[in-house]
């Protein structure tokens, strides 16, 4: 009895959680760190996952009753400070693990939840580049913590502990507020776009500030911080006023965009209403080489038929086509026929019985006569033999058969059988680019000859033959007009045709495939519609017989010639248009192209490398 309170007592006073009335106290003293787990485990009532490298000693002291929630706290903070990580896992058990390589596993949390864990959380950033805050955040992170920032989302993704999350949290919350002002500038005298790119290129890449041009009001609109627009709005005043300086005689305008021969017509039609009495007549010129506008003239009509070319020099618009052809199609064929022949020979009188089909090759004809005349002189048949040679050169597929002489009767028969299969998958992708409200035309292709007459001189000499070139191959012309909304109406005209073979052996004449849709549609901007398609299926079949003895059962087949073709056509058309409006939408669209023929290159290669790098090495 006096044993068990002895062990009872050791145990009372080597255990490190002393229980109070109250709570729990905690001393301890290089105690070894899994001891202490459980113990932990044994007080909180949870289940802990102890990873193997989990190894060390533990000292803790408290001065004051702790309760089970407390007790946790303070294990959690031993852990992180000895290097591990304590998380939860989908299973409500917690995981011990070293703290490095642990952010991976970090429960994601709304707002900071699981205090003293490791957690996985998102801010959401409405003014400020992510980039940029990520910048201050880095600082107060933990060394294990992970930051990613997203600039196109303009979002944060943060794994650390808690408090760092809170500190995360409240800095975002500190830089993150508008403070950004928008303000419109009329201009009287210069240009809207001269005015944003000179500010635009003051302003640099890395500018908080920006502005943009409004052609159609003369105006420019302001974006930026209080302080950077009050700075940069008497700028723009100022060149304003510099325009406002009384114009001479004439003026010389530099277009950025338009085409100045079309300009010139347009203000041409307009200088009319601009004559004055007293004042001399205004005139406009156009000089091609360096594509500008010259105007002689009043100072007020200068000034409003420079007003005019302003709001007509603007970028247009530009639409990238795409069309989509697929086409996949499947022809089978299937031939069996029996032909024979039986003839008296050398004066019999056995008549000549026998089947022969147009279809069929060869001409069992020919070579019963070839037989026949076996032993005559060449000079009497020279064709017979040629045309039964002939026959044979037609010939597809398999062929059984025999032919001889027995007595003074001829006989012959042949078995012929053929099937064929052709498959084709066709897909192409004509592209084009042009600008909006302007036709462009798209063609891969050859130019065939093909016969149009022939004709013979006097006498059957001198003959010839006349011909024209057609286009063979694939052929896109599109006129694409943006209308608001980003809708794009498109007058488009798509054909794809090759050549499918000679019409006859012996003719020079070609049979010509041909798709073609001629149609106009509506289709937003990135927006893939269906033009048109086809699915066929074809199914021939063709039977030759002898009346009467082709019906018979049975040996009705020995007097018939049978054929069956079927053909299957899947043919679609599809058309996706995309509007670029500036360099930015253009460049990505251009390197997406170039890169894939830069794979195709070295994919192709004998030596890995692309012709493309070595045109353009940047």
């Amino acid at each position: 009895m006096y044993a068990i309170l002895i062990v009872l007592a050791a145990a009372l006073v080597l255990s490190p959680f002393a229980r109070a009335q109250d709570g729990h106290l905690i001393t301890m003293q290089e105690a070894d760190i899994r001891a202490f787990i459980d113990d932990v485990s044994i007080v909180t009532g949870k289940t802990f996952l102890v990873d193997p490298r989990v190894q060390g000693k533990v000292t803790i002291s408290s001065e004051q009753n702790l309760s089970k929630a407390e007790v946790f706290e303070v294990f959690k903070d031993v852990m992180r400070l000895h290097g591990y990580a304590v998380i939860r896992t989908p299973g409500g058990e917690y995981r011990i693990t070293l703290l490095q390589g642990a952010a991976q596993d970090a429960p994601y949390v709304v707002n900071s939840g699981y205090n003293g864990q490791l957690a996985t959380t998102i801010i959401r950033l409405n003014y400020v580049d992510a980039a940029e805050a990520a910048k201050l955040i880095k600082p107060v992170m933990h060394s294990q913590g992970v930051l990613t920032a997203l600039p196109n989302g303009n979002i944060i993704v943060v794994t650390d502990f808690p408090e760092n999350l809170r500190k995360a949290r409240e800095i975002v919350n500190a830089m993150d507020t508008s403070g950004m002002v928008v303000e419109t500038v009329q201009l009287t005298q210069i240009s809207p776009m001269d005015a944003e790119a000179a500010i635009n290129k003051l302003a640099g890449p890395r500018a908080a500030y920006r502005a943009i041009a409004v052609p159609g009001t003369n105006s420019i609109i302001l974006e930026g911080n209080f302080a950077d627009i009050a700075r940069i709005r008497p700028i723009i005043l100022q060149m304003d006023q510099i325009g406002a300086v009384p114009r001479g005689q004439v003026t010389v305008i530099p277009l950025r965009f338009a085409d100045g021969e079309q300009i010139a017509g347009i203000l041409a039609a307009l200088l009319p209403s601009y004559a004055r009495e007293g004042q001399p007549v205004p005139t406009v010129a156009y000089e091609a080489g360096s594509n500008t506008i010259i105007i002689s003239a009043s100072g007020e009509t200068q000034q409003a038929l420079s007003t005019v070319i302003r709001r007509l020099d603007v970028r247009r618009p530009q639409v990238l086509v795409e069309a989509i052809i697929v086409e996949v199609s499947d022809t089978a064929t299937r031939d069996l026929g029996l032909q024979f022949a039986i003839a008296g020979a050398r004066g019999n009188s056995v008549p000549f019985i026998g089947t022969n089909y147009s279809r069929q090759a060869p001409n069992i004809l020919s070579l019963t006569g070839a037989i026949a005349t076996a032993g005559a002189p060449d000079a009497a048949n020279p064709n017979i033999p040629a045309a039964a040679l002939s026959s044979l050169f037609g010939l597809e597929g398999g062929i059984l058969g025999g032919a001889g002489i027995s007595g003074n009767t001829l006989f012959s028969v042949i078995l012929n059988a053929v099937e064929t299969d052709d498959n084709s998958n066709v897909l192409s992708t004509p592209f084009v680019t042009t600008v909006d409200n302007v036709p462009a035309t798209f063609l891969v292709g050859q130019e065939i000859p093909i016969t149009t007459g022939e004709s013979l001189g006097a006498n059957n000499v001198n003959p010839f033959r006349t011909f024209e070139r057609q286009e063979v191959g694939i052929k896109l012309e599109v006129l694409p007009q943006i209308s608001e909304g980003d809708v794009i109406r498109l007058t488009i005209a798509q054909e794809v045709s090759s050549i499918n073979g000679a019409v006859t052996g012996s003719s020079a004449d070609f049979i010509l495939n041909k798709r073609e849709i001629t149609t106009t549609v509506l289709a937003n901007d990135g927006e893939v519609i269906v033009l048109g398609g086809l699915i066929q299926d074809d199914e021939e079949i063709n039977i030759d017989k002898v009346p009467g003895l082709g019906d018979a059962p049975i040996i009705g087949r020995l007097f018939q010639s049978r054929g069956k073709a079927r053909t299957r056509t899947n043919l679609m058309v599809f058309l996706r248009p995309t509007i670029i409006r500036s360099a930015e939408d253009a460049r990505p669209i251009t390197r997406e192209r170039m890169e894939y023929m830069r794979r195709y290159e070295i994919e192709n290669s004998e030596d890995g490398t692309s012709k493309l790098d070595r045109v353009m090495p940047q």
